[in-house]
């Protein structure tokens, strides 16, 4: 016997409308503010839809494909990259219109669904992806229609409610892998609430993961691997093969955690400072942001306070059910799970992006929140739009279109540079060459760190290079100096500098950029 649900009286016109208004604004801006900053990423998953390179990929194995048809099914011919986050905007939609829907089922007619929606469409972990050439928001819708035919198939029952649940999960994964977590906890959900006929509900869930190992071996032959055991394994775990996933725990890695959880929430940046100094009148945005969330920190306090008061309890909450307990156990599960990976990724917070989600199917009957929710939404999007999502649609925070022509140019010159692989895959996406020019390297800080490099080597190679005649430019010198994730891993020029002692260090040329120039520099 399915468990029973809470009433499912529809809210009010005048809710509804509400909600409504929520996802279309939301959904709105997404589609009118993509990024213009995107990462090497983002670059190359559109060169290989533009071009029809690796549209299989084992850590994501469907985005490409799926982007593919996507670009080639619209009326217009539009760049692929344009096309693609604009896929990605339609899912972010779809998103908080499938997570309306359910937390319209688990909590019922009065629960501050419009509330919630703001906030989980308003943190930058959604935005940005949703703004973005990335594998993140297509997974979560359809983890999300997962999550809403199992709540379904709980309370109502139905093997084609099972058979959904399982389908959805399963296509998430297919689509990244992450999601292999949230679709181990409904199924752990599924045994624990399925009674005696346990085994028939999972076998039911289950059957549609049957999928996933023929999906994986139909791709093999795109990458000229052979129908071997061996070749199927490393091809599903191929990131973890290359070293591309997987950290050991460390206070760096915890420190990254904890840091890319609040930026889940709330655009943090080493341009949010470099923003407030060349433009100071942003912040009388950011104090605006935090007095909508101060002010929304007094309701809460309020509520909390009458609430211990009067012992009062809304009709909401009054009573929770079987399957809610159910329901609410199952995706806390999820985030655990969802969360270690992003631990074990070294605090990816690419890998959080579904935790707002999460976090309001969790909280949706904590009645103290409500009074809150509405003022924590709106500072969480005045906040992400002045520091995240209009100064990434508006400003040029790199500029490689004259770089990129100079190494065209210069065949026979080496680059160093701060980030090779945004300038190698924007050449794939310019040229179709799946290759990169052998001559793009990273800069010298960078370089001496890779397996069998040293300072010493460096040093040498750069002889070489220069008793060749052979140009070496780098764009790693001098420069914005910002403090972001490329000057933590490469450091500034201090790091630089060391390696190229005894050379002449001759600027030749620059490129303009929203907070200063870059400087090419010769090294002679």
């Amino acid at each position: 016997m399915p468990f029973t649900a809470a009433a499912t009286l529809r809210p009010s016109a005048r809710i509804r409308l509400v909600e409504w208004l929520v996802v279309g604004l939301l959904t709105v801006l997404c589609l009118l503010l993509p990024t213009h900053n995107s990462t090497p990423d983002a670059w190359y998953y559109a060169a290989c839809v533009r071009h029809g390179h690796e549209l299989l990929q084992p850590h994501h194995l469907l985005y490409n494909a799926v982007g593919w048809l996507w670009w080639h099914l619209l009326l217009a011919q539009v760049d692929a990259l344009t096309a693609l986050k604009a896929l990605n905007a339609l899912a972010f939609g779809g998103c908080l219109l499938v997570l309306r829907n359910l937390l319209r089922r688990v909590a019922g007619p009065a629960a501050p669904v419009a509330g919630w929606l703001l906030v989980v469409g308003s943190s930058f972990g959604m935005l940005r992806f949703a703004t973005e050439n990335e594998t993140y928001i297509v997974p979560l819708l359809l983890s999300l229609l997962a999550s809403r035919s199992w709540w379904r198939a709980v309370t109502e029952g139905g093997s084609a409610s099972w058979l959904a649940a399982g389908s959805w999960a399963t296509g998430a994964a297919l689509f990244h892998q992450i999601h292999a977590g949230w679709w181990l906890a409904l199924l752990v959900g599924t045994v624990l609430g399925g009674g005696k006929s346990w085994w028939h509900k999972a076998l039911l869930y289950v059957l549609p993961a049957l999928l996933v190992p023929v999906a994986y071996a139909a791709a093999l032959p795109s990458w000229n691997l052979p129908f071997t055991f061996s070749a199927f394994w490393r091809f599903v775990f191929h990131d973890l093969y290359a070293g591309h996933a997987g950290a050991s725990p460390s206070g760096h890695t915890l420190l990254l955690t904890s840091v890319n959880l609040v930026r889940t929430l709330g655009q943090l940046h080493g341009s949010t400072l470099a923003l407030l100094q060349r433009w100071p009148g942003l912040g009388g945005l950011a104090l605006v942001s935090v007095g909508l969330m101060g002010w929304g920190a007094f309701r809460w306090w309020q509520a909390r306070q009458n609430a211990v008061n009067t012992r009062y309890v809304a009709p909401a909450v009054r009573e929770t059910t079987d399957a809610q307990r159910l329901f609410q156990r199952t995706h806390w599960l999820v985030l655990l799970l969802q969360l270690a990976c992003a631990v074990w990724a070294e605090g990816n917070a690419e890998f959080m992006v579904m935790m707002p989600a999460l976090l309001a199917l969790l909280l949706i009957k904590q009645p103290m929140l409500r009074a809150a929710l509405p003022w924590a939404g709106a500072s969480l999007l005045v906040w992400n739009l002045t520091f995240g999502l209009l100064p990434a649609h508006l400003l040029r925070f790199t500029n490689t279109t004259s770089l990129l022509t100079r190494i065209e140019r210069e065949p026979a010159a080496w680059w160093l540079l701060s980030d090779p692989n945004l300038v190698l895959n924007q050449l794939h996406y310019r040229t179709g060459q799946l290759i990169g020019p052998a001559n793009i390297l990273p800069a010298p800080a960078l370089l001496v760190r890779r397996p069998g490099q040293s300072p010493a080597g460096f040093r040498a190679w750069l002889a070489a290079r220069r008793a060749a005649g052979q140009p070496v430019y780098t764009d790693a010198l001098g420069g914005p100096r910002l403090l972001d994730r490329a000057r933590l891993t490469q450091g500034s020029d201090e790091a630089q500098l060391p390696l190229l002692t005894g050379y002449h260090l001759a600027r030749i040329d620059s490129f303009a950029t929203s907070f200063g120039p870059v400087y090419v520099t010769e090294i002679q």
